[in-house]
């Protein structure tokens, strides 16, 4: 009885193997008895015989390899990444912003101008709506400081920004141009018609810009159509903004690449 003892790990091993063999395979029954107990495996593993009862240790063995697998991937999870794969995802990420960084700039610089063109063209609008409603005559003053540009509403006219008066200040890459420093302005003049006053470009250092008592444009002398120009020689590929003053007091926005044509956009 102790040499049949010692087989009995290795029956139990046998017996667990074969519970999971698929039941269309012929298993020669197998029976022994080790202290009295029926070690019958062909009993044992009746229930594989039938097609739905037999399935079942079947899906116990795919089910422990599912868990085996799942272990064993978070596991892997779990360690974390390599360094290798940690520098590769950092240079892939260096590829994408160098292809991308020049787009980008190029959005952001565009976007400095527009903003600069938009808050000049507001300043004209509020001098004149100043006028209007103070029913007085009001200047509105642009003055250079190096490379800054001081625009302000003059609602007392002493010729200084005061504080509680409009302003704002253009400057950095936004700059106050000359006429000879942007694209023709055919289609500006086109657009005003034969029968308007002449183009006047306001000078990019001091100047001013007057309105009557009913929001239109006050002059000195004949009427003009006058013009600022803002933009960046320095920089190729920003393109121009024109603010256009006409003598009814209206205020027009235009853009133009490097090379024209000019184009309204307010």
């Amino acid at each position: 009885m102790q040499g049949v003892s010692n087989y009995t790990p290795c029956l139990s091993l046998c017996t667990t193997i074969l519970r999971y063999v698929p039941s269309r395979i012929n298993r020669p029954a197998i029976s022994m008895a080790v202290h009295g107990h029926d070690l019958g495996l062909e009993q044992r593993a009746g229930p594989l015989a039938g097609s739905s009862v037999g399935a079942a240790p079947l899906c116990e063995g795919t089910s422990v390899a599912e868990r085996i697998s799942k272990r064993i991937l978070g596991r892997r999870f779990a360690r974390g990444f390599s360094l290798v794969e940690l520098m590769l995802s950092v240079l892939i990420l260096c590829v994408l912003v160098a292809i991308s960084l020049p787009t980008l700039m190029r959005a952001y610089r565009s976007y400095q101008l527009n903003d600069a063109a938009t808050r000049f063209s507001g300043t004209l609008k509020t001098t004149r709506f100043g006028a209007i409603r103070k029913n007085t005559p009001i200047t509105c003053r642009v003055q250079q400081s190096g490379a800054t540009w001081t625009i302000w509403a003059d609602l007392d006219n002493d010729g200084v920004a005061q504080s509680t008066e409009p302003q704002i200040l253009v400057g950095g890459l936004p700059m106050l141009l000359g006429a000879g420093s942007v694209p023709p302005p055919d289609a500006i003049v086109a657009a005003l018609g034969t029968g308007s006053p002449s183009l006047n470009v306001l000078s990019p250092g001091n100047a001013s810009a007057s309105y009557d008592a009913r929001g239109a444009r006050k002059f000195t002398g004949a009427p003009s159509v006058d013009v600022f120009y803002l933009g960046n020689t320095g920089i190729s590929d920003l393109g121009f903004r024109a603010i256009v003053l006409l003598p009814s007091g209206t205020v027009q926005v235009w853009t133009a690449g490097v090379g024209g044509p000019w184009q309204r956009i307010s």
